[in-house]
């Protein structure tokens, strides 16, 4: 049992060791670019480049994000005889909650396995010092502009992805569940309002730093040579996919007690 203790206490407290290091990196990042000028051209190339990679894995996911959600919502709704509602129960869902938590693991897996092993490359073969030594900052050169293209890129792929989704889902619910498209549109409005819309909107922002901060920050502090790189990629994947779940959890929360002051 003292055993099974320590080796909770070790976990925990290596959990927010590395935590206070990812804030403290971040925190460097966006002060960086704060202060930077002149790097739209590096960003608009890194959203350009970000997006092409990612958009057929995003709208691929996007449609069957809400085809599955229509099934599921038309078996329990047939039940009761309430049909009509199936348009707004599944956008409701893919908008605030299932699409921007899905689709921002699916950019983790394909953004951020990315740039953390491009800057992790850098890295192990001393690219980044190379930088270091001609007297640039290596944050202001290789991480504000990747990091400011995956933010913008993702919040435009997850936007995307949310708009392929309700479409797909439409679609579905048009060929397999018998519903009239008109039938499902019109119990949108009731349950897809503006609080719905903002809220989707912040977490896909939320979820986009995080996307790029996590891997952004491995890939940069990756050690070891190949081994490392490879380390750096498997810490980035899973933390992110960490971070994206506490961060849904405290925004759920914090958005439904908001939402509530203004009804």
């Amino acid at each position: 049992m003292i055993a099974l203790i320590r080796a909770l206490g070790a976990m925990t407290h290596g959990f927010l060791a590395e935590f206070g290091r990812f804030c403290l990196f971040t925190r460097t990042v966006i002060r960086t670019a704060a202060r930077t000028r002149g790097n739209l051209r590096p960003v608009i190339e890194q959203i350009g480049h970000v997006s092409y990679r990612s958009l057929p894995t995003v709208a691929f996911a996007g449609v069957f994000v809400g085809a599955i959600l229509v099934l599921q919502f038309n078996e329990m709704l047939k039940e009761y005889d309430a049909g009509i509602f199936l348009g707004g129960l599944n956008t409701s869902s893919v908008v605030r909650e299932v699409g921007p938590l899905i689709i921002s693991f699916l950019l983790a897996g394909k953004i951020g396995a990315f740039i953390a092993a491009e800057l992790g490359t850098m890295r192990v073969t001393e690219q980044i010092d190379a930088v270091e030594c001609l007297g640039t900052n290596p944050i202001q050169f290789l991480i504000v502009p990747r990091f400011a293209g995956i933010v913008v890129s993702s919040m435009l792929l997850l936007a995307l992805g949310l708009m392929i989704s309700v479409a797909g889902s439409m679609t579905v619910a048009t060929l397999v569940c018998g519903l009239n498209p008109l039938q499902y549109l019109s119990s949108v409005p009731k349950f897809t309002g503006v609080s719905t819309l903002v809220a989707g909107m912040i977490k896909s922002a939320v979820y986009g730093t995080i996307v790029a901060s996590v891997s952004c920050f491995y890939g940069f502090n990756a050690t070891g040579g190949a081994r490392g790189v490879g380390r750096a990629v498997t810490q980035a994947a899973i933390y992110t996919n960490l971070y994206i779940l506490i961060a849904n959890f405290v925004l759920s929360n914090l958005l439904d007690r908001l939402g509530g002051l203004f009804k």
